[in-house]
Parts: structure tokens; sequence; C-alpha cells
């Protein structure tokens, strides 16, 4: 039993490993260019026990998408199920973007990179089979900001909208405040106020009615 428990922990160990390796090489030299080689010599393992775990590069990329996004999504749902009132779990939704992305921005990019079909000419880009089935990984959490806009309308507390639209450019600020490094883990509080406050009350001085 100790022996089998040791087996166990020693290829969790040695994946693990080379999902570390594979998030480095990834997110510094993108999708095309990284190759297994690279990946193989940082690991510090064999090219057998590579691909014994991942049959190919893009099995690698995709395990490593899903599994680093697998405690961001839990969180979400959290979130969402929560008993918050509905500007507290907006806010709490929208650090938990925050916090994810500033940590996996290099990654992201490179992601986002390759959805729009821009990881250059060659055996190594993605098929549009295989960059369909990255945007459902945008669309499942994007699917968490939509749905909490409709219990903002039929809590009475947001106006009826295009839910869906509203979502993708609440993202996108989101997403802009990362990369364009106006947030970090230290101010993330701070920022995910200023952006719920400016998304839905907007910047303009509200008139005075007499």
């Amino acid at each position: 039993m100790r022996h089998y428990k040791e087996d166990a922990d020693d290829i969790k160990s040695k994946r693990q490993q080379i999902l570390t390796a594979a998030y480095t090489v990834f997110s510094r030299k993108g999708y095309y260019r990284a190759t297994i080689d690279e990946i193989i010599a940082l690991a510090d393992t064999g090219k057998g026990t590579v691909y014994n775990y991942f049959t190919n590069k893009e099995k690698l990329f995709y395990t490593l998408i899903s599994e680093r996004s697998r405690a961001f999504k839990e969180t979400l749902n959290q979130i969402m199920v929560s008993k918050q009132p509905f500007m507290e779990k907006t806010k709490a939704m929208i650090m938990a973007f925050l916090r994810f992305y500033i940590d996996n921005a290099d990654l992201w990019r490179v992601l986002m990179h390759e959805i729009r079909g821009f990881g250059g000419k060659g055996s190594g880009n993605l098929t549009e089979l295989q960059r369909e089935k990255y945007r459902d990984e945008f669309r499942s959490t994007i699917e968490m900001l939509v749905s909490l806009l409709q219990e903002g309308i039929e809590q009475g507390v947001v106006k009826e909208c295009d839910v869906t639209k509203a979502a993708h450019g609440l993202f996108s600020v989101i997403m802009t405040m990362v990369f364009q490094k106006f947030a970090d883990q230290d101010n993330v509080e701070e920022i995910a106020a200023t952006i719920a406050d400016i998304f839905f009350y907007g910047v303009a001085v509200q008139p005075k009615h007499n």
C-alpha cells in the first residue's frame, strides 16, 4: 500500500513538473515557437515521460489551460451561489477575474493570440476546431458575468439590457486593467470597486434635481 502511494505521488509530481515547465515555456515563447524539447529540458525529464502523460504539444497546452482555470471557475461558482448583496457579489466576481488574470497574464495573452489565429504560419498552429475549444474556456467564465447581470435585472438593480454584450464589455474592461498593468495583487480590491462603480454608474456628474 505504501509502495503504491509513493508511486502515485511520484507520478503526480512528475506530471506537475512537466506542467510547470510548460507554463514557463509557453508563457515566454508562445504556443507556436514553444517546443516539447524545451519543456523536457526545463522539466528535467525524458521525452518518453512527457508523451506518457500528453500525446502532443496541443494536448499539453490544453491541459495546462484547463487545470490552471479549474480553481478560478470554482471560485466564480461559489461567488455566484453566495447570498451577498448584488454589488458586493459583483465586486467579488471582478476581484476573482482580476486575481486570476494577473497571475496568468502571460499565458492567457498567448492563448488569446492563438484564438485569434495570430500564432504564425506552420504546423504548430492551432486548427479552427482547436481554437473553438479554447474559446469555450473564455465563454464558460464570461457566462458567469452574464448570469450575474441577469440576477441584477431580476432583483431590479440592473436595467433591462443585452446581458451577453454587457458581460463582454465588463470582461473587456477587466482584461484592459490587467494587460495595461493598472491592476496588481496589491490594489485588486480598489480596482475592482472602481470597475464596478464606473460600469454601473458611469463617470458623468449626475444632474441635480430641484
